[in-house]
């Protein structure tokens, strides 16, 4: 038979084997916090390439560290605005844990730890008017939907705890905008986009 402490070992080894595979799912497996804030973005900046066509107005995404906002161009004003009245456009945080990447021009930008603040108070007198936007905090958006509905070509992870990011959302240059997954093999997969896949074209 087995002694008490020959049974302590293998359940401490029992454990630590658990452990592994536990840890090793949820680094490969789906991570389901960062996959709903991927498809969240997604949407959210569908949503606003459509609204950005019907009004004719360009509309920005500025992407701090773990924070998003949605921003209106004032071509009167020649700044950027927050989009008020509208909680489908409010300021979002990330979860605790999880951080924003960034890619434009396939090259990695610097993200900000927070966002600006972005105050705008209605002025009458031109004067004013300019006073007020000298003083506004108004660093334009890192992503831009311009009012023809091109989204500029980006490439956004999110990443928790500095682990590979296993979720992105890619806007490319046929204006496909996607949501993808990376693989096992480290190859990234389609799994939503809003140009329908050519092969799928076919079987029409």
């Amino acid at each position: 038979g087995f002694t008490l402490i020959e049974l302590l070992v293998v359940v401490v080894i029992i454990g630590v084997v658990v452990s592994a595979v536990t840890l090793s799912i949820n680094l490969l497996g789906r991570d389901r916090e960062t996959e709903d804030e991927s498809r969240r973005f997604w949407a959210l900046l569908r949503q606003a390439r459509e609204e950005a066509e019907l009004q004719g107005i360009d509309i920005g995404v500025f992407v701090a560290s773990s924070a998003y906002e949605f921003l209106r161009f004032d071509p009167r004003r020649n700044i950027w605005l927050p989009i008020e009245n509208d909680v489908l456009y409010e300021p979002r945080e990330l979860s605790e844990g999880l951080r924003f990447r960034v890619w434009l021009e396939s090259r990695e930008i610097v993200l900000q730890p927070q966002l600006p603040e972005r105050t705008f108070a209605e002025k009458d007198e031109e004067q004013e008017q300019d006073e007020a936007r000298d003083k506004l905090d108004d660093r334009p958006p890192q992503i831009i939907v311009m009012s023809s509905g091109e989204i500029v070509p980006f490439e956004l992870q999110i990443e928790r705890d500095g682990a590979e990011a296993l979720w992105r959302v890619v806007s490319l240059p046929d204006n496909d905008l996607r949501v993808e997954r990376r693989r096992e093999n480290r190859e990234w997969i389609a799994v939503a986009q809003t140009l329908v896949p050519i092969d799928e074209e076919d079987d029409t």
